[in-house]
């Protein structure tokens, strides 16, 4: 793979956050007083910018021509070969919004305290890896992503984890009818969680879902602690659904919102509108991915 330009989307880190942007006097008060969960804070930013130094030179050395951007920053794809994420998977899932048919690779810059299922390299590998993919030797893995519709206007971000239907008030709860082709059923709860395979290992797995193939051309919804009185009964709670499928769901209350990928996507639904969701036309392409589940070949297991 030809490597001419290349965008790094990078994390703001949790010191940077507290200290810089938001000025916290909570947390200015415990690094004045060395408190120790502030110290942990430093040892990952600094292991963070150590990280991204790293593929910076990495990708220079290489002879990409490298553009950096903050998470959340919109961004054009058709500009660029190839989308790397310095981060974790909160600052994964914010770049793949928008990508539609580029790779991306991403780097999990402080592994002790980010999560990055998404993330197959680290500062210790990602130069490695980087040759690897220059020389065409990475291998690539295809995620389903899912598409919501709003009385059929196409929500622009496509989920990678999940969308979640609820009250924009989590206390507070919702009511919808719910349906899957022929099946319909009037229901209340905390919401709906909706998502593609990847998302069976996140909130939707965490919530009562099945851990689904990663290849899978599969999605499945959950429905969050639904209301079970009054003669009400919620036989409706959990299904999986096909390529072929949609699911949709109809608001009966004001105030209800969609989610996509979690708390910085979403768009509010009026009452009397149907969502729908499928699984999408668009995959994401992510290099260097191990799937955790898979026990890795090495010495180790192949002496057991």
């Amino acid at each position: 793979m030809t490597l001419r330009r290349v965008l790094i989307v990078t994390k703001r880190s949790a010191y940077e956050t507290y200290a810089v942007d938001q000025k916290d006097p909570g947390f200015e008060r415990l690094v004045a007083q060395g408190d120790p969960r502030v110290r942990g804070i430093l040892a990952s930013h600094r292991e963070h910018h150590r990280t991204l130094e790293v593929v910076q030179k990495s990708l220079e050395r290489l002879g990409a021509s490298v553009d950096r951007i903050d998470r959340g920053t919109p961004f054009d794809e058709c500009l660029y070969d190839l989308v790397v994420v310095v981060g974790g998977d909160g600052t994964f899932i914010s770049a793949a919004h928008s990508v539609r048919d580029i790779s991306m690779l991403g780097v999990n810059s402080a592994p002790k305290d980010s999560v990055g299922f998404f993330c197959g390299a680290t500062r210790t590998t990602a130069d490695r890896m980087l040759t690897r993919l220059v020389h065409a030797d990475l291998p690539t893995t295809v995620f389903q992503r899912l598409r919501a519709e709003v009385d059929g206007e196409k929500v622009p971000q496509p989920a990678l984890n999940d969308v979640l239907y609820a009250h924009e008030n989590p206390a507070a709860m919702a009511r919808y009818s719910l349906r899957v082709g022929e099946h319909r059923e009037e229901q209340r709860s905390s919401g709906v969680w909706i998502g593609p395979p990847a998302g069976s290992r996140a909130a939707v797995g965490s919530a009562g879902g099945r851990k689904l193939p990663l290849e899978a051309k599969r999605f499945q919804f959950v429905v969050r602690e639904p209301y079970q009185g009054r003669g009400r009964e919620c036989r409706f709670r959990k299904g999986i659904l096909g390529a072929g499928d949609r699911l949709e769901i109809q608001n009966h209350f004001g105030h209800a919102r969609i989610f996509i990928d979690g708390p910085h996507v979403s768009r509010p639904i009026p009452f009397g509108a149907t969502v729908r969701i499928r699984l999408g036309d668009e995959p994401l392409r992510v290099l260097g991915f191990r799937d955790p589940d898979t026990p890795r070949r090495g010495p180790a297991a192949q002496s057991r």
